[in-house]
C-alpha cells in the first residue's frame, strides 16, 4: 500500500509473504478513544479506501494496543492495506519522514498490513519495521506475523503488542490506508495524535464511544409524540402583543419563567418546546438513513408553530425562528432570538489550511457520514457530559448555572444529537438575503474574566463574532450584546434584556 514512489508495485519490495488468520470474534470491550477524524473525499485515488476515523483501546491485561481504522463505505475485505506509524520519541538520526500527505511526520517505527485474503486467512507484508528497514525495502524487517487483522463493518482493526512497537508509554502517530498495493489516505491529515498510557482519564474532552450503542435510534419502550399530534402549548399573559416562545437545546425547563413572570401584563405568551426536550415526549426517529439535512424534526416543528398561529387566529406574533420568518414573513411579525449563535464553522475538506467555510452540500455530507454515523451514533453518556456545555456557560452565578444544566442534561442523548445534527447540517444565513421581517438577536457578551481563559475562547467565536460579522451587513438584523451575561441572558440581565425586547416589541407593533 505505502511506497516511497507514486504507483510503484508492492512486489518490488516484498520479500516474503506471511499468514494471519481471520479473526472472527470481537474483543469483549466495545469502548474506543478517538484520536482523529477526516474528512471525506481527501484520497489521492478515489476508487481506494477513504479514512474516516483512527481510534484506539489498550488491553493492559494482555499489553495489546487495538486500532480502529473506520472508512467512508465497506472495506474491501479481499486486499487492502494499512499502515499505523510511529514517532517513539527515539533517537532522531533514525527517523525517516513520512512519505504520504503527511509528509512533515517523522517516525522510527512501522506497523503494517498490505494483504490480501486466502483460504487461510490474510496475507501479505504483515508486521512491524523501523525506518532502517523501509530504506532496504524490507518494511517488516523487525517482526513478521505478528499482528491481528480483521474487518468489523466499515473499519478495519489491527492488534500489536505494545512492546512490539515500543517499550515506552507515550508515543505520536498517524495511520494510512489505501490498497495492498498504494497509499490512499492520512488520519490525521497534517501533524500526528498522541497516545499516552500513563495519563489519567480526562474529566473534559473525553473522547471515548461505545460501538455497540445506536445513538440513531430510540430504545424499544420509548414512547413518542404521534405525528398528528401537537405538543402542550401552555398560554400565559394578558397582553395585547403575543410572543411564542421557543426553549432551545440548552435552555432548561425553566428558562422562561422569570421573564415569563416579569412581563405577565405586557404580553401574551404561547410556549411551545420541542418535542423530546425538558420532558417532553419526543417524535418518532426518521426512517434510518434519512439524511440530517433534510431537517426532520426541526421542519416538524415550524409545522407547529404554524398550526398553533393558524389555530388561534394570531395576527403577526413575535416568535424565535429565522428560517420560519424567511417562508412565511405574512405570518411572523419579527424575531428575536436570545443567547443563540448562528452556524457551527466547518472547514471546507477541499482546502488543506482549513480556512475556507464549508459549502451546505460539504456540511450535509461532514454531518451525515461524519459526525453522525461515526461519532455521535456511539458517543458514551460520559462522553457527552464531559464534552457538552459547562454549567459556567450558561450563567455567571453557579447555582443558577447547575441547575439549567441539570435540567438540559435530563433530557435523552438521541434527542439531543437529533436536534443538533439537524442545526449543524443547516446554514439559516443562506436565507438572510430574503429576509422581510424584523430581526434582534440578544446576544451574551460574557465578562472579561470568562473570556480570557483558554478553555471558553469558541464562545467569542461563536456568540459574538459570527453576529459582529454578519450584522452590519444586512438592514433587518438588531444586534444587541447584553453585558455581563451568559448564555442564559433573560435571567442574567434581566432588566436590560427586557428592556430591549420591549423597545423591539414596540417597533414591529408600529410597523404593522
Amino acid at each position: 500500500m505505502i511506497n516511497q514512489l507514486p504507483r510503484r508495485p508492492l512486489s518490488g519490495i516484498v520479500l516474503l509473504a506471511f499468514f494471519v488468520l481471520i479473526t472472527p470474534a470481537v474483543a469483549t470491550a466495545q469502548i474506543w478513544t478517538v484520536l482523529a477524524g477526516d474528512p471525506k473525499g481527501d484520497t489521492r485515488d478515489a476508487s481506494l479506501a477513504d479514512a474516516a476515523q483512527l481510534a484506539y483501546r489498550y488491553d493492559k491485561q494482555q499489553d495489546c494496543l487495538w486500532f480502529r481504522i473506520s472508512l467512508y463505505g465497506i472495506p474491501n475485505e479481499q486486499a487492502f492495506g494499512v499502515n499505523l506509524v510511529f514517532d517513539t520519541a527515539g533517537d532522531d538520526a533514525a527517523k525517516m519522514n513520512w512519505w504520504g500527505a503527511n509528509k512533515t511526520f517523522r517516525f522510527d517505527r512501522i506497523v503494517t498490513a498490505w494483504v490480501t485474503r486466502g483460504d487461510n486467512g490474510y496475507q501479505g507484508t504483515i508486521g512491524v519495521g523501523d525506518s532502517a528497514g523501509v530504506k532496504a525495502k524490507q518494511i517488516n524487517n523487525l517482526l513478521k506475523n505478528n499482528l491481528q487483522v480483521r474487518v468489523e463493518g466499515d473499519s478495519i482493526v489491527i492488534g500489536v503488542k505494545r512492546t512490539d512497537v515500543t517499550d515506552k508509554l507515550k508515543m505520536n502517530l498517524l495511520a494510512a490506508v489505501g490498497s495492498n498495493q498504494d497509499w490512499s489516505d492520512d488520519v490525521p491529515n497534517s501533524a500526528s495524535v498522541t497516545i499516552d498510557l500513563s495519563a489519567e482519564k480526562p474529566k473534559r474532552g473525553l473522547r471515548e464511544i461505545d460501538v455497540s450503542r445506536n445513538n440513531l435510534e430510540f430504545p424499544a419502550d420509548y414512547r413518542t409524540l404521534q405525528d398528528n399530534q401537537r405538543p402542550l402549548i401552555p398560554k400565559m399573559g394578558r397582553g395585547t402583543q403575543t410572543l411564542i416562545l421557543v426553549p432551545g437545546m440548552y435552555s432548561g425547563a425553566s428558562s422562561f419563567d422569570g421573564f415569563i413572570t416579569r412581563n405577565q401584563s405586557q404580553y401574551r405568551f404561547f410556549l411551545v418546546t420541542p418535542p423530546g426536550i425538558n420532558g417532553t415526549p419526543a417524535r418518532a426517529m426518521p426512517a434510518t438513513g434519512t439524511s440530517f439535512g433534510e431537517l426532520s424534526w426541526t421542519r416538524r416543528l415550524e409545522r407547529d408553530i404554524l398550526d398553533l398561529i393558524s389555530t388561534e387566529k394570531l395576527t403577526q406574533p413575535v416568535q424565535a425562528a429565522i428560517e420560519l420568518a424567511v417562508e412565511h414573513p405574512d405570518k411572523i411579525g419579527g424575531v428575536i432570538l436570545v443567547g443563540t449563535n448562528l452556524v457551527q464553522f466547518f472547514p471546507s475538506p477541499k482546502d488543506p489550511t482549513r480556512k475556507t467555510p464549508i459549502t451546505l452540500s460539504e456540511r450535509v455530507v461532514s454531518v451525515n457520514e461524519g459526525w453522525g454515523a461515526r461519532w455521535f451514533k456511539y458517543v458514551t453518556l460520559e462522553t457527552w457530559k464531559s464534552g457538552d456545555l459547562a454549567p459556567e456557560m450558561l450563567s455567571g452565578d453557579p447555582s443558577r448555572a447547575q441547575k439549567a444544566w441539570e435540567e438540559l442534561e435530563a433530557a435523552p442523548v438521541q434527542i439531543k444529537i437529533r436536534y443538533l445534527c439537524e442545526f449543524w447540517a443547516s446554514d439559516v444565513t443562506r436565507g438572510f438575503d430574503r429576509l422581510q421581517v424584523p430581526v434582534l438577536a440578544l446576544v451574551p457578551g460574557f465578562d472579561g474574566k470568562f473570556l480570557a481563559d483558554p478553555a471558553n475562547s469558541f464562545a467569542k467565536t461563536a456568540f459574538l463574532d459570527s453576529w459582529e460579522t454578519l450584522v452590519p451587513r444586512h438592514p433587518k438584523l438588531e444586534f444587541v450584546k447584553i453585558p455581563d451575561a451568559r448564555m442564559l441572558v433573560l435571567d442574567d440581565q434581566p432588566k436590560l434584556a427586557d428592556d430591549a425586547i420591549a423597545k423591539f416589541v414596540g417597533r414591529v407593533s408600529k410597523r404593522h
